[in-house]
């Protein structure tokens, strides 16, 4: 299992694939440094230095001869697949956590005019790495990006270490995952200063995020990137959780699964009004859609979240979303035997 860019401790990775796996076979994990909070059950290889030697270390992983499969869950680790494909013969995944062409048209660190090509190479890479990888999906709506359907794992939460949903809530508002500002984190600062509520974010967030955020005038607490358990401890005690991503190509028909996350502790979210995410939980009790990147109506709708009752009816539904939303365990076990 390698990753050159993920947080060694990404949900997906660590905490359910890597947790469903290794119940039935051996998991080796390189990442970054420092390494995951827990190596229990795995061997760890760190990936030391910059990108581009993270990703010369994993082509070296990929070209020795002792694993069966490797997994891989970077964009720019897709030539490393390709050429640890074609040197061995043995099975490769890719395991695919966004619309990656999507993604290329707002990373800052491409160029404005750089971007579109971009993404059309990132397309036509995909396409012809489905022909030599193995591909797996975090997202139904992924399949587009390919000529073929491909095996989809959904990115439902493991709920089995989950809290029960607290009767009420500490009057704070959460935001869990990583904090950037094209996921509306300058929005959500502006709307808590307006509603009156202290704004939790766990996750990363770098200096110029919270610079923009502080700016703003918000009471703020950057608790920084957590283990899922403790993370989701964490926001099982607030008031409102929020998912406010701005209007992009890549966020549009996301489906974003931290709502589902903030559902099964029974806490009412806050969530921009996108089609994937109107697709995913626009029915379920606890949700209040609003205007992407408008401060005022996230603002409102954390009010409208706080308000009577919403905690309770939230929480009634939350052995619903557990049992309806859910980690495919057993077919990920399934999928990964059958390649071995």
């Amino acid at each position: 299992m390698v990753t050159t860019v993920h947080w060694p401790d990404d949900t997906r990775i660590r905490e359910r694939l890597i947790r469903s796996l290794q119940l039935e076979l051996e998991v080796v994990y390189a990442a970054k440094s420092p390494g995951p909070t827990d190596c229990a059950g795995l061997r760890f290889i760190e990936l030391r230095g910059g990108r581009l030697r993270r990703n010369l270390l994993a082509l070296r992983l990929g070209l020795q001869r002792w694993w069966d499969v490797l997994v891989l869950h970077d964009p720019e680790t897709l030539p490393v697949g390709l050429i640890a494909r074609a040197a061995r013969s043995k099975p490769v995944v890719f395991d695919v956590h966004e619309n990656i062409p999507a993604t290329a048209l707002t990373r800052d660190w491409a160029p404005g005019l750089l971007r579109r090509p971009l993404a059309r190479f990132l397309a036509r890479l995909l396409r012809f790495a489905e022909r030599r990888l193995t591909i797996t999906l975090a997202e139904d709506g992924y399949q587009e990006l390919f000529r073929d359907p491909h095996q989809v794992f959904p990115n439902f939460p493991d709920t089995s270490f989950y809290p029960d949903p607290a009767p009420v809530g500490d009057g704070t508002v959460v935001y869990l995952g990583d904090a950037t500002l094209e996921r509306g984190l300058g929005t959500a600062a502006e709307a808590c200063w307006a509603a009156g509520r202290p704004l939790t974010v766990i996750g990363r967030a770098s200096d110029r995020v919270r610079e923009a955020m502080i700016k703003t005038g918000a009471v703020l607490e950057f608790v920084g990137a957590l283990p899922n358990a403790e993370a989701v401890s964490r926001v099982a005690g607030a008031s409102v959780a929020i998912c406010p991503l701005r209007d992009t190509p890549n966020h549009r028909d996301s489906a974003p699964t931290k709502i589902l996350e903030y559902l099964a502790v029974g806490v009412p979210v806050v969530a921009s009004d996108l089609p994937g995410t109107r697709s995913l939980v626009g029915r379920l009790s606890g949700v209040f859609l609003v205007a992407p990147g408008n401060a005022a109506s996230l603002a409102e709708g954390i009010r409208n979240a706080a308000g009577n009752g919403v905690r309770a009816e939230t929480g009634s539904q939350a052995p619903e979303i557990r049992a309806r939303f859910k980690w495919p365990e057993s077919a990920v076990r399934g999928f990964y035997r059958s390649l071995v």
